[in-house]
């Protein structure tokens, strides 16, 4: 019995793991496609600007 709960404690931690990993990169991934956006936007703005 002792092994049992030794071994399902360690597959609930695994997985709650996983899960935040899974959510955190998530979560940066859409950070840096923001960022990314912004920086295009300002380099347009910025080019538009040396061209003229």
């Amino acid at each position: 019995m002792e092994l049992y709960q030794t071994v399902l404690v360690a597959a609930a931690t695994g997985f709650c793991s996983a899960f935040g990993t899974g959510i955190a990169m998530k979560t940066d991934i859409a950070w840096i496609k923001k960022i990314i956006e912004q920086h295009e936007n300002r380099l347009s703005v910025i080019e538009s600007n040396k061209s003229a």
